[in-house]
C-alpha cells in the first residue's frame, strides 16, 4: 500500500515545492490533483478490501535484531486489521478526497 501513495502529488509547505508521496516526518499538502488521485487509490483499496475475510492479516516490515544476521534471523511483521474498520477509514479518506476536489479545500498530513 506504502508504494501507492507515491504516486499522489502532494506539496512540501517547508520546501515549498510539489512533490510526488508524502514527507514522511513533516506536514504534506493535498490540493485538488492530489485528491483526484488519492480518491481513485481510495476506491481500488475499498474495493479490494471489501472482498477480504473479516480478519485482515497484511505483511508489514521484515524485521530482526541487531545483533543476528538478518538473512537467517529475520521475519516479516504480520499485522491484523478488522475489514469493517479498514473499509470505514478509507470511506472517510474517499469523503475527504471527494472534498478537496471541489476545490474548497485541501488536506493537510502532519507526517507520523
Amino acid at each position: 500500500m506504502l508504494d501507492t501513495l507515491k504516486w499522489i502529488e502532494t506539496i512540501n509547505p517547508d520546501k515549498n515545492e510539489s512533490e510526488l508521496g508524502f514527507n514522511y516526518y513533516g506536514y504534506s499538502i493535498i490540493e485538488k490533483k492530489g485528491a483526484i488521485k488519492l480518491s481513485k487509490l481510495m476506491k481500488a483499496w475499498y474495493l479490494m478490501f471489501s472482498e477480504a475475510p473479516e480478519e485482515l492479516i497484511l505483511t508489514g516490515w521484515y524485521t530482526w535484531n541487531e545483533d543476528e544476521d538478518p538473512r537467517t534471523a529475520g521475519a516479516y511483521e504480520k499485522l491484523s486489521f478488522s475489514r469493517k474498520e479498514i473499509l470505514e477509514t478509507l470511506s472517510r479518506l474517499i469523503e475527504f478526497a471527494t472534498k478537496v476536489d471541489s476545490g474548497e479545500y485541501i488536506i493537510i498530513y502532519s507526517g507520523i
